[in-house]
């Protein structure tokens, strides 16, 4: 069974320490441990030393070094990755939309309480039950995010925008963007196509 993990990436260690043993005592009854360091840097480095654990990520993108879309990015070209989970004091209607367009799951505010935190963190678990070790391109030839398979699925069941925004805990701007990714990876233009092309390749 693959070992999963919870990483938080913040240089702030009062902040770091606080949500790093708030998190841990949530997730210990799933068998989660939950690992916490000041630079994104030293993050890559605990993924890459621990390559057959699954990884969630809880990054801060305002840091010293590597951070931003960039650091984003860099975690989500690892293959033991499953989720990167973006926690920040930036404006969330500005940068929201542009995290997940670099590959972020979620989006969360640091103005947010601990237990709203880890509620959502705990919701995102629980949505994908297992965190798999991805290969180059996944099982299939499409390379769809945790998350955009979450969207796929509410599609498929004829939800509209705003239902799968209320349901995901994300905002309409956001399953916006899922979906955009959607219909690029699966060379569609539409739900339809996407739901019709999903069925056909088995990933629904």
């Amino acid at each position: 069974m693959v070992q999963q993990s919870i990483l938080v990436i913040d240089d702030q260690p009062v902040y770091r320490d606080a949500i790093r043993e708030k998190l841990a005592n949530a997730f210990a009854p799933n068998g989660v441990s939950v690992k916490a360091v000041g630079s994104a840097h030293e993050g890559l480095d605990c993924v890459d030393q621990a390559s057959q654990t699954a990884w969630l990520i809880v990054l801060d993108i305002l840091m010293p070094g590597l951070s931003g879309l960039t650091g984003i990015k860099a975690f989500k070209h690892k293959p033991n990755v499953a989720h990167v989970v973006v926690l920040s004091g930036l404006e969330a209607h500005l940068w929201e939309p542009r995290t997940v367009n670099a590959g972020a799951s979620l989006f969360l505010s640091k103005s947010s309480t601990s237990e709203d935190i880890t509620q959502k963190l705990q919701g995102l678990w629980a949505s994908t039950t297992t965190l798999p070790l991805r290969g180059a391109r996944g099982a299939n030839a499409f390379r769809l995010t945790s998350r955009q398979q979450e969207v796929l699925q509410l599609i498929a069941q004829g939800h509209p925008n705003k239902w799968i925004a209320d349901v995901l805990h994300i905002r309409e701007q956001t399953v916006n963007v899922h979906l955009s990714h959607l219909f690029r990876e699966l060379r569609v233009f539409n739900r339809a196509q996407a739901v019709i092309k999903a069925k056909k390749h088995q990933l629904i």
